[in-house]
């Protein structure tokens, strides 16, 4: 009788430690999605010709993941034409970030100078004798 008593306990308790596995597990694989959705976020966001026009917000469905989502915060630095991209992608209760600082051609102006000449003194009649 005892010895039935400690088989089942050690039984529920391998049972116990079996499904933690299964939730870390999860987890990691979870986290590992979330860190390559991310990754290849960032790329396409600093590959864009404008990043600054580039959208703030969506989700992965194009990607077969429609319950991840991601955000993208584009703020200035210190530094001229430099600013700070952070992606972040969520799916469920777990998110992974990503920061990069990305340099951003800036904008050209086209300026046109334009020459204007006048006629010079001495007036113009033709002066024929």
């Amino acid at each position: 009788m005892v010895t039935t008593m400690l088989i089942a306990v050690a039984v529920t308790a391998v049972m116990g430690g079996i499904r933690s596995l299964q939730v870390a597990d999860q987890h990691a694989r979870n986290m590992d999605l979330l860190q390559r959705l991310a990754s290849e976020k960032l790329e396409d966001v600093t590959s864009a010709s404008d990043p600054t026009t580039y959208g703030t917000s969506g989700d992965y469905q194009d990607r077969g993941y429609p319950d991840a989502t991601w955000s993208v915060d584009l703020e200035a630095s210190s530094a001229a034409n430099v600013s700070q991209v952070t992606v972040t992608a969520r799916r469920g209760k777990d998110s992974e970030e990503l920061t990069q600082y990305i340099y951003i051609q800036p904008a050209t102006t086209n300026t046109t100078t334009t020459t204007t000449t006048q006629g010079g003194a001495g007036g113009g009649g033709g002066g024929g004798a």
